[in-house]
Parts: C-alpha cells; sequence; structure tokens
C-alpha cells in the first residue's frame, strides 16, 4: 500500500469574471438638461420695445397712406382732418402695419424663450370650447350695452367719425373682427399680464392689465368716464378668462365674439349700414 503524499495539491483559483467596457471607461459624467427659462421669458423692456415699435409701425405706414389717397381724385381737396379721419385711410394704414408688427412680436418671443410661439405665448387653443368663447364674447357684449344704458354714455364719440358710409362701417367691421383682437389680445394678454403677474401678484396684474387695455382706447371714446368703465369691465373679463383657462387663444375669441355683436347690432340698428347717421349721432 502506497502512502498518502505529503503536501496536498494547490487549489486551483477561479478564473476572475471578464472586465466590461465600463471598467475601462472612466467616471461616468451625468449630463443634465438645462434649467427651463422662467415664464415669461421676455422684459419690461422687451414690452417697452414692441410698444415704440407699433406706435412707429402705425405713423409711419399713416403717413404713407395720406400720399396715397392724394393721389385719388376724391381726396384732392381734402383736408388733413378729412384724411386722419378717414376709415380707408385709418383701416388701410392699420392693416399694413399690424402684420408688421405681429412678425416683431413672433422673432422677439422666439429669441426669448427659445419654444415654438404658441407655446411660449401660452396660446392654447381650447379646441372643441372654441364655439363656446365667441358665444360668451357675444353674452359679454349684451350685458355691457345694457348696463350701460343705466350710464351717462354720451351721444356721440370720436370714434363714430370713422362709421361715415357703408364701405367705411364694412372695412371697420373687418378689422375689428381680424387683426385689432388678434394684436391686442396678443400684447395685452398674451406679453404684459404675464408680466404684471410675476411683478406684483394675480389681482394686480389683472386689474392693471384691464386698466391698461381700457385706456388704449381711450381716446376713441372721448375719455368719458362711462364707456372707458365699460371697456375697462370688458377688459376685465378676457384677462379673467385667460387665467382660467391658460390660454390667449380663448380671451382673442370671446373678444371677436364681443366684437362681433357690436357691429351685428349696428349692422341691424343702420339699416345694413345704409343708414348709419340714426345710431353714430
Amino acid at each position: 500500500m502506497s502512502s498518502p503524499p505529503n503536501t496536498l495539491p494547490d487549489p486551483i483559483e477561479s478564473a476572475p469574471p471578464p472586465l466590461s467596457n465600463e471598467a475601462f471607461a472612466g467616471p461616468v459624467e451625468i449630463i443634465t438638461p438645462p434649467a427651463p427659462k422662467p415664464f415669461p421669458s421676455w422684459s419690461a423692456w422687451d414690452v417697452v420695445a414692441i410698444m415704440v415699435f407699433t406706435m412707429v409701425a402705425i405713423l409711419v405706414f399713416t403717413l404713407a397712406a395720406l400720399f396715397i389717397a392724394r393721389t385719388f381724385p376724391q381726396y384732392h381737396n381734402a383736408t388733413f382732418t378729412d384724411l386722419a379721419t378717414s376709415a380707408a385711410v385709418v383701416i388701410g394704414a392699420q392693416t399694413a402695419a399690424y402684420p408688421v408688427v405681429l412678425l416683431f412680436i413672433f422673432v422677439m418671443v422666439r429669441s426669448r424663450s427659445k419654444q415654438p410661439f404658441a407655446k411660449a405665448i401660452q396660446w392654447n387653443w381650447p379646441g372643441m370650447l372654441a364655439p363656446a368663447f365667441v358665444l360668451g364674447g357675444i353674452v359679454l357684449a349684451l350685458v355691457v350695452e345694457g348696463l350701460a344704458r343705466f350710464l351717462p354714455i354720451p351721444k356721440s364719440l370720436p370714434m363714430d367719425t370713422y362709421f361715415r358710409d357703408t364701405s367705411s362701417a364694412y372695412m371697420m367691421a373687418a378689422f375689428g373682427l381680424t387683426l385689432a383682437p388678434l394684436l391686442e389680445e396678443l400684447f395685452f394678454r398674451g406679453l404684459l399680464y404675464p408680466l404684471l403677474r410675476r411683478a406684483l401678484g394675480l389681482v394686480a396684474g389683472v386689474v392693471l392689465t384691464a386698466a391698461a387695455f381700457a385706456a388704449i382706447h381711450g381716446a376713441q371714446l372721448g375719455y368719458a368716464w362711462a364707456p372707458v368703465l365699460s371697456i375697462f369691465v370688458v377688459g376685465l373679463t378676457f384677462t379673467i378668462v385667460r387665467v382660467r383657462t391658460n390660454s390667449v387663444a380663448a380671451s382673442f375669441l370671446m373678444h371677436c365674439g364681443y366684437n362681433f355683436a357690436l357691429f351685428a347690432a349696428l349692422w341691424v340698428a343702420s339699416d345694413h349700414y345704409r343708414h348709419l347717421e340714426k345710431v353714430t349721432g
């Protein structure tokens, strides 16, 4: 019988696990996405720049419209006052100026937010509820006009001078249902309100936006306190709708409905804009 060996064989060590690529990759760098810009991304100076640009654009196009109007035979002997209160000149100038202003707003918002314009401005189309906001604007017009009967509204207002004839009334209606409410809502509810809310809070933002909206219409209303108060209530309602829906498009649709009701009432009362003297004083 053979004797057992004096020493035992060394144990076989298990092979180390294969090294993964991560072992040679070094420390992992965690890339964090940039923080989103605060809303709104534009500043008060941007809003001031838009206001100045708008005034300059309207002035330039108004001067151009006055010069062009002089080339038409019917305006050869017209005074400056007549031309300045002609719907064809005023609406023609603003119809040319407003798209330029809208383009300026679009470029400014896109450059500040780096987002699609509709998202940056919180346009937020209300979808199937869109007709409801138009109807809401019509109801608002009926309510405000009904309550205004108890206020000392002047029989004649400066804006009545733009309703001299049938063609002027139709031009005013077309402008008041398209470009005018679009630019006003983008500026007041889209640009101005968010800045005021961030700086002064919700209530002050709503009230001051409505006050600015009424002030911009003051000249058209002869700065009479009763019609200015009425337009302040209208602006207050538009701003509240914008707050509750988080949608500038909603206030725009309501604005269109409100203007539609006013022009439709004038259309009926003046026999299809053929007898404007019945209602414009």
